[in-house]
């Protein structure tokens, strides 16, 4: 069987997974859900306008900042939203495993290299990986 097919049946069993069935279902819940759907709504809005100021190179007020971390609270608050959160932050962790497990695999140790912040690595922290 080619390392194509391996990955194949590994994708096949990741959607067959608790996890991935889980992360679905709480994210059908809390679409489904008005009150999530204002937080998240909120939330997104209000982290938009603000980034739109920071570009304009001016920084948030206390009061500003103050404001998107209460509305942050409020939408993880929602029992809909947190169950999301929560099955995605748990399928993620089944993802890492994966890749440490091939690492490993190919003689790696997890966290060789440096992160490039796009899920690439690089031995060499000073060249652009993601360019």
């Amino acid at each position: 069987m080619s390392v194509l097919e391996k990955a194949k049946e590994l994708g096949i069993e990741l959607s067959n997974s608790k996890e991935l069935h889980s992360l679905r279902e709480a994210e059908e819940m809390m679409l489904k859900n008005q009150e999530s759907q204002k937080a998240i709504s909120e939330f997104n809005e209000k982290q938009e306008a603000f980034q739109v100021i920071q570009s304009q190179g001016l920084q948030l007020t206390e009061g500003q900042k103050k404001e998107l971390e209460d509305l942050e609270m409020n939408m993880l608050n929602n029992p809909y939203v947190y169950n999301f959160f929560k099955a995605q932050q748990e399928f993620e962790n089944v993802l890492q495993s994966i890749n440490n497990i091939i690492a490993e695999s190919i003689g790696m140790k997890p966290g060789d290299g440096c992160d490039c912040g796009c899920g690439q690595t690089n031995d060499s922290c000073d060249s652009g990986c993601c360019s």
